[in-house]
């Protein structure tokens, strides 16, 4: 009854959904009924080293961050953003699979003969194109929100490639937008008075930063970019992925731009860069929540960034000129007007359209170390690189780690990634880098927070992603880089949504055996959605040995005439038992056993029904197996006992009778599990204590907690009882937001030391 009081809340808030109506004005198309197909929400914060990241967790800028990793079991990993680490390149690998794609933000397209910049749209769109020819998009089908790629995506919006919404918007109704402008009337509001606090706290900023001697010009520009990439932008592309989510888009990518923009005023740990982080925590607790009310697909949440910041002095406020000035003056008057300087960030190139022989470019190479104090300076010979620092001049790869300290993080992987950036057709003669060990970080533009370069708080950001997201990482690596995101990607979106069960080990000799009860309601969630693919996550996630399962439909039509047990042991890789309690024509309902362990079937029945009124009760059963556990034949019992408390009662007699519990079979290891219906303080769990103990009151320290109902637990009616062979070692009941949807109960999961 709670479950459909839930389902209705839920469809009724879906009627009234703000984002169900802004999708019928726009006409924009969605799916026609619910699907099991699963669908991803990709969430890159840009420019947010994995540093930043934890300081911003300690300083409590990230709240609903942290609650994922504390509460909804996510784990943080190290992101590696290969090179350069901006985000074109970053977004070209995940995006297509394809590795240093460009070598700088701003460098020489050799095949047009201009200099271009990553924020040319022209030039992206037909960038993209070459990629498409490369790989395919990991977007395909999908949506992308402020991107520098599209990925493929069917629908683009403010992505530098394509910019999207215009067939849209000319063929929306005009008429329309006034209803829009209710629709979102609070949004508007709250964006306005956000801009306006924004606006005022940027020309502070602006005010404070002159006060410390910085350029004028460049802290105005501050003030719109905070007001515009901060809050307009971000509402905007908030809004429109909680559209997407609910027209149930297979694929979304959205990236927020804001803390990047801070950073490269302020520096990456500015608190001016930092603020704006609790705005972007913000909109993606909102795009999380419209997930779990997603009617269409069952969606994942993955937050990472794409690089990182390091904290730099601009090479013009250190020395008083620009890098193109003073590379300029380096050269001679003959030659001056052949080079081409493309610094935009930390890492940058030097063209000289004139052939130099090896003498000339190792002069202009310690020249441009010594004289115009550029920290790093490659250079191509033949099948090698020569890197000059105020140090000497190494051979890469092979001194690399005099060169970037052998302390750096990704040492092995910038080898081969540098090595890719200065090989790359449109290189310059000369790679300039702002950093190396040693070295004071510069950036050659205006920037306080720069990245592009090899320094490890610019390579070195964070992915965030649930535990059993479908990650393989090669050569045992504690990290990963774009590439590995998009294979765990696109297994994900292939159905591969789990890590499989763990085998057991036969050489370990634990003698712990981890047993989950769970009522999964024919796999019909309190969102109104049936999906044994959701069910078999939640039991993959928590990894136990044995499954008793209460209440699967096999044949069912509201299952869609599947077998939920066969299709639950199959996705988990394990054997079964199945008993219908019910069956009528082809349907069954009932119980089932999974086990990784060896099991047989003992013996299955039912339990004693009554009649009322002349019809009986809903039938009740149980199934009895034998699990062959560390040379242990141990008895498993699993039940679903009848609402009603007198034929609860005879029901219960029942199994503490010779037929089951006190069967000559039975001996040894006893494990009785199920939803018994009885609470705790009832005759009938007194009755039962008598013989068998209830794990939880049996653990000392613990408090007994309920397994029903999903949201809010407050009846324990769920059990696992044992008797002495066993102490209980632990007790879990999971309750992510993704136990709390998948069924109205919670699993219970007892881990068993088995003592004799």
């Amino acid at each position: 009854m709670i479950s459909q009081i839930e389902v209705i809340l839920r469809r009724l808030k879906r009627v009234f959904s703000r984002s169900e109506w802004t999708i019928r004005l726009l006409r924009l198309a969605k799916l026609k009924q619910s699907t099991a197909e699963p669908g991803l929400v990709m969430v890159q914060i840009d420019g947010l080293s994995m540093t930043q990241f934890n300081r911003a967790l300690q300083k409590r800028n990230l709240p609903f961050l942290q609650r994922l990793l504390s509460k909804e079991r996510y784990i943080l990993r190290s992101f590696y953003s290969g090179l350069p680490s901006n985000t074109p390149a970053v977004q070209a690998e995940l995006f297509y699979g394809v590795k240093g794609s460009v070598p700088a933000f701003h460098f020489l397209d050799r095949q047009s003969g201009r200099a271009v910049k990553m924020l040319d749209i022209a030039f992206v769109e037909e960038f993209e194109k070459r990629l498409k020819t490369q790989g395919p998009g990991l977007l395909a089908g999908g949506s992308a929100y402020s991107d520098i790629f599209t990925g493929s995506a069917k629908e683009s919006h403010c992505c530098w490639s394509r910019m999207g919404w215009e067939g849209i918007l000319h063929a929306v109704n005009p008429f329309v937008f006034p209803f829009l402008a209710i629709l979102y009337a609070d949004i508007f509001i709250r964006t306005f008075v956000l801009v306006f606090i924004e606006f005022f706290l940027a020309v502070f900023e602006c005010m404070r930063g002159m006060l410390k001697g910085r350029l004028f010009f460049r802290e105005l520009e501050l003030v719109w970019q905070r007001s515009l990439v901060c809050v307009f932008l971000r509402e905007f592309v908030t809004a429109g992925v909680c559209m997407d989510i609910m027209r149930g888009i297979p694929v979304i990518h959205l990236n927020f731009l804001g803390y990047d923009e801070q950073a490269h005023g302020r520096g990456p740990s500015s608190d001016f860069a930092h603020w704006s982080l609790r705005g972007i925590d913000d909109a993606i607790k909102r795009i999380y929540h419209v997930i779990n009310e997603s009617p269409y697909r069952h969606y994942d949440l993955w937050v990472y960034s794409d690089h990182g910041q390091a904290k730099t002095t601009p090479y013009f406020v250190k020395y008083g000129r620009s890098i193109e000035e003073a590379v300029q003056d380096l050269f001679p008057d003959d030659i001056r007007p052949l080079v081409i300087v493309t610094a935009m960030g930390p890492l940058g190139h030097i063209y000289v359209n004139k052939v130099l022989d090896t003498d000339d470019i190792h002069s202009y190479a310690k020249k441009l170390v010594s004289q115009i104090k550029v920290p790093l300076v490659l250079t191509r010979e033949g099948a090698r690189v020569l890197a000059w620092t105020q140090r000497g001049c190494f051979i890469f790869p092979d001194e690399a780690d005099k060169i970037f300290g052998q302390d750096h993080v990704f040492l092995e992987e910038i080898k081969e990634d540098l090595l890719r950036v200065c090989f790359h057709p449109d290189a310059g003669e000369f790679v300039i880098a702002g950093w190396c060990e040693g070295e004071e970080a510069i950036s050659f533009p205006l920037e306080y927070g720069a990245h592009a370069s090899m320094g490890p708080e610019e390579t070195h950001a964070f992915v965030l992603l649930p535990m059993d997201a479908p990650v393989m990482i090669k050569n045992n690596k504690n990290y990963l880089r774009p590439l590995d995101l998009r294979g765990a990607a696109q297994r994900f979106l292939n159905k591969a949504t789990r890590v499989p069960l763990s085998k057991p080990d036969q050489g370990v000799s634990s003698r712990i055996l981890t047993l989950m009860s769970y009522n999964i309601h024919g796999c019909a969630g309190m969102d109104g959605c049936i999906s044994t693919e959701r069910i078999a996550r939640v039991i993959a996630r928590n990894d136990p040995d044995i499954i008793a399962l209460q209440e699967l439909d096999v044949g069912r039509l509201r299952s869609g005439k599947v077998d939920q047990a066969e299709m639950i042991a199959r996705r988990l890789e394990m054997k079964y038992h199945f008993y219908p309690a019910f069956r009528w024509k082809d349907e069954q309902y009932g119980n089932a056993i999974l086990s990784r362990y060896p099991m047989a079937l003992i013996k299955t029945g039912p339990l004693p029904k009554l009649a009322y009124r002349g019809r009986q009760h809903e039938p009740r059963g149980v199934l009895w197996i034998t699990v062959e556990f560390q040379g242990e034949k141990v008895q498993v019992f699993n039940t679903h006992l009848s609402l009603w408390p007198h034929e609860r009662m005879l029901q219960v007699d029942a199994l503490l009778s010779d037929q089951w519990l006190r069967h000559p079979d039975c001996q040894g290891p006893i494990v009785l599990c199920g939803d018994f219906n009885f609470f705790p303080w009832s005759e009938a769990h007194q009755k039962m204590c008598r013989k068998l103990h209830d794990s939880q009151a049996a653990l000392a320290g613990h408090r007994p907690r309920g397994t029903w109902f999903g949201h809010y637990p407050l009846g324990r009616i769920d059990y696992v009882f044992i008797n002495n062979s066993f102490l209980v070692h632990s007790i879990t009941i999971p309750r992510t937001d993704l136990e709390k949807t998948a069924s109205d109960h919670l699993p219970l999961i007892a881990k068993l030391d088995l003592v004799h």
